[in-house]
């Protein structure tokens, strides 16, 4: 199977990280547009860092900044970098260095929790909800094309159709909904679309939560 040109996953805080494999920023360009075609509630004004890997070593850094924030996605920093060489090219672009993504929150603030965030209402097509730093609580439906996320936990008193990330900024978070027929999950940096979700569980009410490096699922 090939490997996406852009890739991104959430990470222990309210950063996500981006993947590029590609050194074409043609290329680049037009995964970015398929991707804001297909999920263009994802493109909102949100902050990445990128991992950088040996491809990335012939990609002008300033242009793929240029080019990422024309899709409103922000580059904050740079991780992963590996060499003296990778090293300078990030400085030259003027970006921020950071370290591994596994010791990023060594450096990084440690989030503070706020009251509950409650949505007396259903969250409709194209509408993105964040709970940052923490819960939400949904007193309806996440309908198709919608998006919730939450720094802790996600409860959803209805059905959940469209995309749900819990424990965005966290080692912690889970998952509540009555009626699980999700596009996209995750938690904790897992994840699963939804043509992977173990169809045992599709349509009752579950609790998914992160167990080791996969998604695990419990009906209630």
């Amino acid at each position: 199977m090939a490997q996406d040109i852009i890739e991104l996953r959430t990470g222990q805080f309210s950063a996500l990280f981006i993947s590029i494999n590609s050194s074409s920023l043609t290329a680049i360009k037009r995964a970015l547009a398929k991707k804001n075609k297909t999920s263009p509630s994802l493109f909102k004004n949100i902050e990445v860092i990128l991992q950088f890997n040996p491809m990335l070593e012939k990609v002008n850094l300033i242009a793929l900044k240029d080019l990422l924030a024309e899709y409103q996605i922000h580059l904050i920093g740079v991780a992963d970098w590996q060499n003296h060489l990778q090293r300078e090219l990030i400085l030259a672009a003027n970006l921020s260095i950071l370290g591994n993504i596994n010791n990023l929150s060594e450096i990084l603030p440690e989030p503070r929790d706020l009251p509950t965030k409650i949505v007396p209402h259903n969250v409709i097509d194209k509408q993105v909800i964040y709970a940052k730093n923490s819960d939400l609580i949904i007193h309806g439906d996440v309908e198709q094309g919608a998006e919730v996320a939450a720094d802790g936990n996600i409860h959803i008193y209805g059905e959940l159709l469209g995309r749900a990330m819990a424990g965005v900024n966290s080692s912690s978070g889970a998952i509540y909904t009555q009626y699980l027929d999700a596009e996209f999950i995750a938690v904790n940096s897992r994840f699963l679309y939804k043509e992977k979700i173990p169809t045992e569980f599709l349509y009752r009410s579950v609790r998914i939560f992160a167990e080791k490096d996969q998604l695990s699922f419990h009906p209630f």
